[in-house]
């Protein structure tokens, strides 16, 4: 709009109220902190203040009453641009320069006469280098951040308390082979958790809020975008209060620990393989050693095991002067049975021996073996001399009860006789060799029943005085 040709605007040159105008805003265009300039519709500077001068490294008096391209040349068709914007009455953008290294934001705004007429713009320069740096910086950080969280597996999620409404940082969408383009702002919080484990993870959560526990720490199930689900590690603190102590935020970390639970499991299940393999491994172990231990055709514990026992009820009783008997038994004339009636006929024999020896032996306390052929011997401790033959005596009967037929006996039945040691406090002396002179006392016993005409029981001691 064209100033009136029948009075001066107040920004004309002469004109008074246009001086005091000026003064005005050069009085204040010299208290800003930012670099001012006023510029009239002609594209000519009319004011600068000393904010911008220094900025631009121009000279007020140099520069007022000139065109902008003189001054300013380098931005002058952005000024030009502004004019224009401002004659159109349209709005004029803020804009970014780079001048002498330095980065500016400039923003202009039009500027009216007493009479409402189009004067001009005042332009504003900013100077943002310091803050473009840290944009910059924090662009770098961020950039950073987003690569160590992308390549470490994890994301961000902050969760407002009150609203119960989750942010996740992107990463979580690309981690989860998700669409990476509808990517949510917000969403319920707990929504992806697998139903199985959402009560689990609440629980932690609600240990952390209610100050149960310093740090909120989960492991849950979440979908995948391929199907199936990730296991996730979340790990986080409060990290705002309300005034009154309300926890208001919870920032966390998730990182995908699919891959380390594939591999729990692989060694839970090899663990498991392995405990069972133990197991089988004892159990054979233990069968093989009871096997070892024991004689396959009666199933009594064998000449090995029998010494084991001796030796350790001889240590046991010499300690604690406690008596121990050793019974030596031989069934009567058994060579003479394997050949009468054929030595499947004579493991039946030994067989049945033994079966009623074991009873005899094993209703007293004691213990009895197959010692080697047709030889068994028995165990008992804490019994005296009397004791022991009266539990021979019983032996004797339980065979003879058998009834069972031998031809080749003097007799016509199988019998045995028994040779019986006792050790005692009394008689230690005679032991010096230790338990194998037990059972070599008790042997020479069974031979003097032997000699004495067989099914009879003979104790070493009584003979021998």
């Amino acid at each position: 709009m064209p100033i009136s040709k029948s009075r001066k605007s107040p920004f004309d040159p002469g004109n008074e109220r246009g001086d005091d105008r000026l003064l005005q805003i050069e009085a204040v265009y010299d208290k800003v902190p930012v670099g001012l300039c006023y510029i009239n519709r002609n594209g000519a500077f009319v004011t600068i203040n000393d904010q911008l001068s220094r900025m631009l490294a121009i000279s007020s008096e140099k520069a007022v009453g000139q065109p902008i391209e003189n001054i300013v040349p380098d931005h002058a068709l952005l000024l030009r641009e502004d004019l224009k914007a401002a004659v159109a009455g349209t709005v004029i953008p803020d804009r970014q320069i780079e001048y002498a290294q330095e980065t500016f934001m400039v923003s202009a705004a039009p500027v009216t006469n007493d009479l409402g007429e189009f004067a001009g713009i005042s332009v504003a320069y900013t100077n943002i280098t310091n803050l473009r740096r840290m944009a910059e910086r924090l662009r770098e950080t961020e950039q950073r951040t987003s690569y160590a969280l992308e390549s470490a597996g994890q994301w961000i999620w902050d969760l407002n308390i009150a609203t119960m409404r989750v942010w996740r940082s992107p990463q979580y969408r690309v981690l989860l082979g998700l669409d990476p383009n509808g990517a949510e702002s917000e969403s319920v919080a707990w929504d992806i958790v697998h139903p199985d484990d959402k009560a689990h993870a609440i629980q932690a959560f609600e240990d952390a809020v209610s100050g149960r526990k310093s740090h909120f720490e989960a492991i849950y199930r979440v979908p995948r975008g391929g199907g199936g689900d990730a296991w996730i590690l979340s790990r986080g603190k409060v990290v705002e209060y309300g005034p009154d102590g309300t926890p208001l935020r919870l920032l966390a970390t998730s990182v995908d620990i699919s891959a380390q639970k594939l591999v729990e499991e692989q060694l839970s299940t090899t663990v498991q393989e392995r405990l069972e393999l133990e197991k089988k491994l004892l159990e054979a172990n233990r069968k093989l050693k009871n096997q070892s231990e024991r004689d396959h055709l009666t199933n009594l514990p064998n000449r090995r095991k029998f010494s084991h026992l001796l030796k350790r009820e001889f240590a046991r009783c010499a300690e604690n002067a406690q008596t121990l008997a050793v019974l030596m038994v031989d069934i009567d004339h058994f060579k003479a049975y394997n050949d009468f009636y054929g030595h499947l006929a004579g493991d039946k024999c030994l067989v049945h021996v033994g079966r009623a020896l074991n009873k005899v032996v094993k209703h007293s306390g004691g213990s009895i073996a197959r010692f080697g052929g047709e030889e068994f011997a028995a165990l008992l401790s804490g019994v005296t001399s009397e004791q022991a033959c009266d539990l021979g005596t019983q032996m004797l009967n339980a065979v003879w009860a058998l009834q069972l037929e031998h031809g080749g006996s003097p007799i016509g039945m199988v019998s045995i006789s028994i040779g019986v040691a006792v050790f005692d406090c009394a008689n230690r002396a005679a032991f010096d060799g230790g338990p194998d002179d037990l059972l070599n006392l008790a042997d020479s016993a069974l031979y003097e029943s032997k000699r004495n005409g067989r099914n009879r029981i003979s104790v070493w001691g009584a003979f021998t005085k």
